[in-house]
């Protein structure tokens, strides 16, 4: 299953929650053109974790939401969520995982999973998700941003309860491609249809990936699977990285031009920008740090919007 017209998402973190940052963010990006948010990054507790955890409670970013089948989080914020979806902004992701160094996901999942004789039935993590879904119908699917551990038997288990529970899929891969086309495969399987799309990371990790190789990949596991429109391109904004002091990432017209090197990719459907946050904190940044490189106004969520449109030649 492919998207019906073309995807202009972002990934958010902390400007999504709590409600108050969500509610005070919702009317511009309703209005900047962006048809799809992906709320990211939610995590799995673990028993390992400093300061510790319960195992498979969920978090948003470092914010317990969800523990032991027990709602924790910001009691505004589900009804924030819902109020999102307006304007140009019809489809809400919520994506686990990421590439933070203390997060061990998948590792955890796994776990869980091998604990409890190779099922979900039962867990902590199956009661959380399931009231995720009772809180946050918005969610049209879980997106799998796996960094940290490729066991595709567990990895597979969760995207199929997850499936059960009422959620579709997202891939979001940077590298691995025999871990992602196979487990793609074995999800087909049982839920056809059910994975619908790949967030396709051309950026950071993901620099020089190609949206038309991986089709190609797809189509050597799954030679009848239909790509057309199938996987998203993708940039990350320009900000400033307080870490290594210096700007990174790139301005509009740097994402229209690598964009435009897709558009005659028939499996494209569209491009994602990473992230939400950062281009929201542009102009103070490039207040605090002059010499970004983009021009003025050209950090805006609107210009983002258009870069994917101009790169892409979307109408």
């Amino acid at each position: 299953m492919s998207p019906s017209t073309f995807t202009i998402a972002a990934y958010g973190e902390g400007a999504l929650y709590p409600s108050s940052n969500l509610r005070s963010i919702t009317s511009s990006v309703q209005s900047a053109g962006w048809n799809t948010l992906i709320f990211g990054l939610f995590h799995i507790g673990r028993v390992t974790a400093t300061p510790p955890q319960i195992e498979g409670d969920i978090y948003f970013n470092g914010t317990l939401i969800i523990s032991q089948g027990k709602y924790l989080g910001d009691e505004n914020w589900p009804a924030a969520v819902h109020e999102l979806i307006g304007g140009s902004v019809t489809t809400l992701l919520a994506s686990v995982g990421g590439a933070t160094p203390w997060v061990k996901d998948f590792a955890t999942i796994q776990t869980i999973y091998q604990n409890n004789k190779n099922s979900f039935q039962g867990t902590n993590l199956q009661k959380n998700f399931l009231l995720f879904h009772q809180l946050f119908p918005d969610f049209e699917a879980i997106d799998m941003d796996n960094e940290d551990n490729y066991d595709q038997t567990s990895f597979v288990a969760f995207c199929h309860m997850l499936i059960a529970i009422g959620f579709n899929i997202t891939f979001c891969p940077y590298t691995e491609q025999d871990f992602w086309t196979g487990s793609l495969a074995a999800i087909e399987e049982i839920n056809p249809g059910a994975v619908i799309w790949w967030n396709l990371q051309c950026y950071a990790g993901g620099s020089g990936n190609d949206p038309q190789i991986w089709a190609g990949y797809i189509t050597q596991v799954l030679p009848n699977f239909n790509t057309t429109r199938y996987i998203l391109a993708s940039d990350w904004s320009r900000f400033w990285n307080s870490d290594g002091n210096y700007w990174q990432g790139d301005c509009p017209n740097d994402t229209e031009s690598l964009l435009a090197g897709f558009k005659a990719e028939t499996c494209v459907g569209g491009a994602f920008i990473w992230t939400l946050d950062q281009i929201l904190g542009f102009d103070t940044m490039d207040k605090a740090h002059p010499g970004s490189g983009c021009s003025s106004g050209g950090g805006s969520q609107e210009a983002y919007v258009n870069a994917i449109r101009q790169g892409l030649l979307l109408q």
